[in-house]
């Protein structure tokens, strides 16, 4: 141990020891500090690492004394050889830890009996940032009596009087001379939790005290610009002594840390073992079938029927995402965003949640449940760590960058969230606050999945799906996949889905049977109907690998298809006057599209394969008007209009049933679904369907009691 552990150490040593270290690891940052000092910086940062390399004894007393090793390094910065006329008097040493030398602990894991007064590395989440006030260091206190000033030394939570005039020897009275105090700017910050740590769900928080430049570190505005960020803070743990003194005193006290660094995490997947996946995956990528195998890996407890494999073959698209362009040549938003809206029992809720589980970085939150978390951000006056301020609380898209965002039952915040989306999800994907002294930009680069109900609880389907979708138009603009899935009653569909289910029920039983020992004659079964083509851990791996390190460049057949696509949807109403029902926003999330699906397979180029799979999608995009009955783009089917398909069959049924009615007798539902199969070639479902839709506007009727159809 240095003598720093030991009372009376000889402290010259201490300061000697790191005027040596500075000289072996710092001399050049100690120079950059002298020729920026004061204005452009005032802390030295030095990294454990490098202080435990040059002395592992020194590194183990700044845990254990922070205040006074701290005062040693500092002393040391001073004695450094410097230029005669640079001076670093009041330059901080503040210890930092990027190589997580000290081990970074969650919020949970300190112990405040035993961690009191030691040099703390605590992760988190940056939750709340407070407005930057000053803080009084040094009172300067006038003698009424003599006239003579006083320097007192300030905590943090009181103000201390001097005790005694060292003029006349007297107690006072004492006037504070505000001109002559020292001052420091402060901001207070809430650790939260990260998400994937937390055991509840709020999680624990612990207060922060920011002090001097840490206040303006991380961004042009400081702190707030970094409100959101995962982060890993050290510092002291210090404990409130005003509570344990005077008439309100009591045995319990609160804890904060009083921090000296913050080390953000720009890396956001460093607990993800890419290379040990990698031969798995790149395998994969070289498979005709990769795209399908990863679309079945997310919800493989479902069994999807043809939207649903619709929806999750862009979810692919959406978890591996096309990556952002920022020049001169212009600004090319990356992140897809995607909305799912679909009828009750639909699996919704369990596909957001696979993919929050699968996605290396998300959010994921119920719109119900949004009310106090909030999309954006918001500045709110508040109690905070014992004291009244105004906070600024990031909302769930700056708290997704750089991954992904997931909102369920998004329509249940519509009408008074969704427009503060906006900015957040296209262009610079910034949130921007400036309200009672607290500026921050916040960037909101997250890929959006909102999910919701139809506006009526169901879908009906005798009107068109675009119009029963409750969102506001400027959100669905920003969409770039926006599909409905809905509950329609088949015999074949939901005898395979019963067999499904309960399949899936017998091997999980079979296997928690055979894992408690409770049935010796049970085997687990060593494959389930439930058992993913490519396992989570894998398929998390691929996502991070893509991200860093693949970014295809799209061919000329791909662009050659996409334009082809796009000039087809904005010909849909060259002859009726209508709006056009495509932008140029729509032939970039076709291109959006198209590279996550190159991604997906690892590939260096967008191929036109990937382009086919992008506009398949585009299909089926609710109000991009294409009738997979006639295989065209029909501009009908936006809005309210009903689609050409649907009214040739409405007029053929119409007709079948007037000519049928010209026989004595009317004609039956099983007579009329049989002439409509032979001689229109409609499915017995579609009949019966263009019939309700028909009684329903009264072109036909029924006699009361009869199962059979007039013209009215």
């Amino acid at each position: 141990m240095s003598t720093a552990a030991h009372p009376g150490g000889n402290t010259s040593e201490l300061t000697d020891q790191f005027i040596e270290f500075y000289e072996t690891y710092y001399r050049d940052a100690i120079g950059r500090l002298a020729q920026r000092y004061p204005r452009e910086q005032r802390s030295l940062y030095i990294e454990a690492d490098d202080l435990y390399r040059f002395d592992p004894s020194l590194l183990d007393d700044w845990l254990d004394n922070p205040d006074q090793l701290q005062a040693y390094a500092e002393e040391a910065l001073r004695l450094f050889d410097l230029p005669a006329d640079i001076s670093l008097d009041n330059a901080h040493v503040r210890l930092t830890d990027t190589a997580d030398a000290i081990g970074a602990r969650p919020v949970p894991d300190l112990n405040p009996a035993e961690d009191i007064g030691d040099y703390v590395a605590v992760r988190g989440r940056l939750n709340k940032v407070t407005e930057k006030k000053p803080r009084i260091v040094e009172a300067a206190f006038e003698c009424q009596r003599c006239g003579t000033t006083l320097y007192i030394p300030q905590g943090r939570n009181d103000v201390q009087e001097p005790h005694e005039c060292s003029g006349c020897e007297r107690q006072g009275p004492f006037n504070p001379i505000t001109d002559e105090s020292d001052f420091v700017n402060q901001r207070k910050v809430q650790l939260k939790e990260r998400p994937g740590e937390r055991p509840s769900t709020d999680g624990e928080a612990m207060p922060v005290y920011i002090e001097d430049d840490l206040c303006d570190y991380g961004g042009p505005n400081g702190l707030p610009d970094r409100a959101g960020e995962a982060a890993v803070v050290l510092g002291k743990l210090r404990v409130d002594k005003s509570q344990l003194q005077g008439r309100s005193s009591s045995p319990e006290t609160e804890t904060w840390i009083d921090a000296q660094a913050i080390v953000f995490e720009s890396d956001q997947y460093d607990d993800i073992d890419v290379e040990a996946h990698r031969e798995t995956f790149e395998a994969l990528a070289a498979e005709e079938d990769c795209i399908e195998q990863l679309r079945d890996s997310i919800v493989p407890q479902i069994l999807a029927d043809e939207e649903l494999e619709t929806a999750l073959e862009a979810a692919v698209a959406w978890l591996f995402n096309s990556y952002r362009i920022d020049n001169d040549l212009g600004t090319f938003r990356g992140d897809l965003h995607m909305g799912l809206i679909g009828d009750p029992g639909r699996g919704k809720s369990t596909i957001l949640s696979r993919l929050a589980t699968i996605a290396p970085k998300s959010e994921f939150r119920s719109g119900t449940g949004l009310t106090k978390v909030g999309l954006t951000a918001s500045a709110v006056q508040e109690e905070f760590a014992g004291t009244t301020d105004w906070t600024l609380e990031p909302g769930i898209l700056p708290r997704a960058n750089g991954g992904h965002c997931i909102i369920d039952e998004v329509d249940d915040v519509v009408d008074e969230k969704t427009k503060a989306m906006h900015d957040a999800l296209e262009g610079d994907q910034m949130v921007k606050v400036d309200k009672a002294g607290i500026k921050a930009d916040l960037p909101t680069r997250t890929a959006l999945l909102a999910s919701g109900n139809p506006e009526y609880g169901r879908f009906d389907r005798h009107e068109p799906i675009a119009g029963q979708i409750d969102f506001d138009d400027a959100l669905v603009d920003r969409m770039d996949v926006l599909l409905a899935v809905q509950d329609i009653p088949d015999p074949e569909t939901d005898a395979d889905l019963a067999d499904h289910v309960l399949r899936t029920f017998d091997d999980a039983a079979r296997r928690e049977l055979a894992n408690r020992d409770l049935a010796t004659d049970v085997e687990a079964p060593e494959e389930t109907a439930v058992d993913p083509p490519v396992a989570t851990e894998t398929f998390t791996a691929m996502l991070v690998y893509a991200r860093e390190n693949v970014f295809p460049l799209p061919t000329e057949g791909a662009m050659q298809l996409l334009k082809e696509s796009y000039v087809d949807i904005r010909g849909l109403n060259d002859d009726q006057g209508d709006p056009v029902p495509a932008t140029p926003r729509r032939l970039e999330a076709g291109l959006r599209l198209a590279i996550g699906f190159a991604r997906a397979e690892l590939s260096d180029t967008v191929e036109p394969r990937h382009a086919e799979r992008a506009i398949t999608i585009t299909k089926n995009v609710v109000g991009l008007n294409f009738d997979p009955e006639t295989g065209k783009f029909d501009a009908d089917r936006t809005g309210k209009g009903t689609p050409q398909s649907q009214k040739d069959r409405i007029k053929g049924v119409e007709d079948l049933v007037e000519e049928l009615e010209t026989r004595e007798e009317p004609a039956t539902t099983d007579e009329i679904v049989t002439e409509a199969q032979e001689a229109l070639g409609l499915a017995p479902g579609k009949t019966e369907d263009t019939l309700e839709t028909l009684l329903g506007e009264g072109e036909l009727y029924q006699p009361k009691g009869y199962d059979t159809y007039r013209v009215s």
